[in-house]
């Protein structure tokens, strides 16, 4: 088996158009016959659910961006690239490669 975790660093928007340019539209990619395929879910600390919901390719976006998608309110600021850094990761691209028999 391989896989591997990789970090992206960019917009909200440059998120869109890199799911973009693996499919015609970022919509086709997260909706699906009008259903949403991104989801998202909130815990507590103690792992219980607190909220969850479909995320449209829009709300995704934002959520890149640090907007909480339940309250819409910031989540912060991430770190810009400066000298010797690249900045605050975005979100994780987890790839995962396993037979078929899994």
């Amino acid at each position: 088996m391989k896989g591997g975790v990789i970090p992206f660093r960019g917009s909200g928007s440059d998120a869109l158009r890199y799911l973009e340019s693996d499919r015609a539209r970022a919509d086709e990619y997260y909706l699906e016959a009008g259903t949403a395929l991104a989801e998202f879910t909130a815990v507590d600390a103690e792992g219980r659910v607190v909220g969850e919901l479909g995320l449209t390719a829009e709300e995704y976006r934002q959520w890149v961006d640090w907007i909480n998608p339940l309250t819409g309110e910031s989540m912060g600021r991430p770190r810009l690239r400066g000298e010797g850094g690249r900045g605050s990761p975005r979100f994780m691209e987890m790839v995962v490669n396993v037979p078929k028999s899994l």
